[in-house]
């Protein structure tokens, strides 16, 4: 839990205004996951939003409208770690033969903001 003042929202909202981050606080609430489990997640979602979107009409907003590219996963990933929503814990070996791929878990259970 992080308690904070109201002077102190400024750090925080640049890092939640975002609906994708939301997603990504909501995919790690139960445990750690890598850099490509998340990024395949919200792919997928975008999938899945892609075709309930047929039938919509123009009638929703939906977070995720275009296909995720990694250098936007891992700005997104660093706007949370920047303020201690999630931290990086570890290197996880790639399947892939690539470089180590990280691995993020949600630290943070609680944002409190002292409004007087």
């Amino acid at each position: 839990m992080k308690e904070i003042e109201l002077s102190e929202i400024e750090d925080y909202v640049r890092p939640l205004h975002c609906g994708i981050r939301w997603k990504i606080i909501e995919y790690l609430r139960d445990d750690p996951k890598s850099s490509d489990e998340i990024f395949n997640h919200l792919n997928e979602l975008r999938e899945k939003v892609a075709e309930e979107m047929k039938y919509c009409k123009g009638e929703c907003n939906h977070v995720i409208k275009k296909k995720l590219k990694k250098p936007t996963l891992y700005y997104h990933l660093r706007e949370l770690e920047s303020v201690g929503i999630i931290l990086m814990e570890e290197y996880k070996p790639s399947e892939q033969k690539r470089a180590p791929e990280k691995v993020w878990n949600l630290i943070m259970e609680k944002l409190i903001i002292n409004l007087k």
